[in-house]
């Protein structure tokens, strides 16, 4: 019986570790894509698909994380208005692109728009810290 145990749970441990890794890499095109340059040479990205998946990579270290409906609904409504301009002697240097839209950059980080944003999503891997 003790064996028979043992089976059982090294089966449910096998097939939970397969499911785990066998999740789904986003695909298409992400809704949002925002880079970091920073002055002293480390680039950042987070590429934001519309399911609210978020594949970041901040140096050699990439992250994975869902932002849940009411954030992706919080960003929508941001990329609606104008990405603000910033300016080449920002540290970082923000550039934003919606869907497959041109490349804002250097963005501005004004309280609240999609830059500033997603600059807190880099930051927090999420929108409210």
């Amino acid at each position: 019986m003790k064996r028979l145990t043992v089976l059982l749970l090294t089966l449910v441990t096998a097939a939970s570790l397969v499911a785990c890794s066998s999740a789904a890499e986003p695909t298409g095109t992400p809704a949002y894509t925002i880079t970091r340059s920073w002055s002293n040479g480390m680039e950042e990205q987070g590429l934001i698909y519309p399911d609210g998946r978020i594949v970041m990579t901040h140096g050699e270290h990439t992250e994975r994380v869902t932002l849940p409906a009411d954030q992706m609904a919080e960003l929508a409504a941001a990329a609606a208005l104008e990405i603000p301009v910033g300016t080449n002697s920002d540290d970082p240097i923000i550039g934003v692109t919606i869907g497959d839209g041109p490349v804002v950059r250097p963005a501005g980080l004004q309280q609240d728009s999609l830059p500033e944003l997603l600059n807190r999503l880099l930051d927090s891997h999420t929108l409210h810290p």
